[in-house]
């Protein structure tokens, strides 16, 4: 008998709307010998698709394929298939002269649990799924011919691995790859930095929004707040910004930061340039300071990783904006974000709501901010829109 998770009675709608999750309290039964590979049933035996299955996840079943006539088979051909759906979509949207972005972006792509992100001839996976992680060959024979010349690391090191009890080793599945692994944005140079770098060596999903700090920058003075890489700062730079001052915690990040100013020397006609780096804690710095910026950044990293974390993280969020908004000067720009997935877009204005309060600040919001358009969203997984903020602007005290 083929494997099997029947759901309880009810807890099919959510399937019938072609959400990709099953969560564990929606599962009355398995059947059969357990497979990476399920097939899901609902309480009254119509079949509702197939999906990886994964024992000790809270989500035991993340779903590939939804109807009666669902395929079980998951082999090397079904993933050829989705990532050449996937790069059709990369080459179509992404900028010119970039070689660093998202390949793969889990279920936006139809690939739960997967993400691929690509810096050259490096392709970096994170594989957060157990029954993707079982199957995993199949996926990565379909991936080594799709970019022959390609070297693979998977990186193991991430909360979903250690939920699901997986290897938090790093591996090295084809190739062996560089340290670090250099690679074009809109035409900047940027180093992925692979042994020991955060995620997968860089964040290509602020890619969009350091492109419109380029468009808003001319001009000027631009602060840039949990600056990681610099890279914020050196499309500011590029645009014509008079200045930047780069606050980060991290003096390693300082150095990174600074590294990639130098590799992108030759794109800035004078050799001074107005830069600051500040190695510091971006509160106690913000809190410190007098001077006002006509551009602000404020990207942190994430300040609540759980649901339980989610009001002592509103707190820190808002304190944050508060401080950010008080170095506004009048008329200035502010891009703000959060990437928590506890946080969500709702929350994320009520908290620049009560910010704006407390400083005092006309604020008007111009555009919602998301990630990259190399990290598509399913439309029936809203929980994939981990990132989002804000542009907006402080008035000149009018009312």
């Amino acid at each position: 008998m083929a494997f099997k998770v029947v759901l309880k009675r009810g807890k099919e709608r959510a399937l019938l709307g072609r959400h990709p999750w099953v969560y564990s309290g929606a599962v009355a039964r398995v059947e059969g010998r357990p497979s990476p590979v399920a097939r899901v049933e609902a309480a009254d035996g119509r079949t509702l698709g197939v999906g990886l299955y994964s024992a000790e996840s809270r989500i035991p079943v993340r779903m590939v394929r939804f109807g009666e006539g669902a395929q079980s088979e998951i082999g090397k051909s079904f993933f050829a298939q989705r990532l050449q759906r996937a790069q059709a979509l990369r080459t179509q949207l992404l900028p010119e002269a970039t070689t660093g972005y998202r390949l793969v972006n889990a279920e936006g792509d139809a690939l739960p649990g997967w993400t691929v992100d690509r810096f050259g001839d490096l392709l970096v996976s994170q594989i957060t799924c157990g029954g993707l992680e079982a199957i995993r060959q199949s996926a990565y024979a379909a991936l080594s011919e799709s970019f022959p010349q390609a070297a693979i690391v998977q990186k193991n090191s991430s909360a979903g691995r250690r939920a699901e009890r997986l290897s938090e080793v790093d591996e090295v599945i084809r190739l062996e790859p560089p340290a670090e692994s250099s690679f074009l944005e809109s035409g900047l140079r940027f180093a992925a930095e692979i042994k020991g770098g955060q995620k997968t060596g860089f964040y290509c999903d602020q890619r969009d929004n350091r492109r419109l700090v380029e468009e808003l920058a001319p001009g000027r003075r631009v602060l840039d707040l949990f600056a990681h890489s610099g890279a914020f700062g050196l499309y500011a730079l590029r645009g014509g910004a008079r200045s930047v001052v780069h606050v980060e915690s991290a003096a390693r990040l300082t150095e990174r930061g600074r590294r990639h100013y130098q590799l992108n020397g030759e794109v800035f006609e004078h050799s001074e340039l107005p830069v600051e780096w500040v190695t510091a804690d971006v509160f106690t710095d913000l809190r410190s300071r007098s001077e006002l910026f006509d551009l602000i950044i404020c990207d942190p990293p994430p300040l609540a990783r759980k649901r339980r974390d989610r009001d002592q993280a509103a707190r820190a969020y808002k304190d944050l904006n508060r401080l950010a908004m008080e170095r506004l000067a009048a008329g200035g720009l502010l891009l703000t974000f959060s990437c928590s997935a506890a946080v969500d877009t709702k929350l994320f204005r009520q908290i620049l709501f009560a910010a704006a309060v407390e400083a005092n600040a006309d604020l008007a919001l111009l555009r919602p901010l998301s990630a990259a358009l190399d990290h598509p969203v399913a439309i029936t997984h809203p929980e994939g829109e981990y990132l989002k903020g804000w542009l907006a602007r402080a008035g000149g005290g009018e009312y």
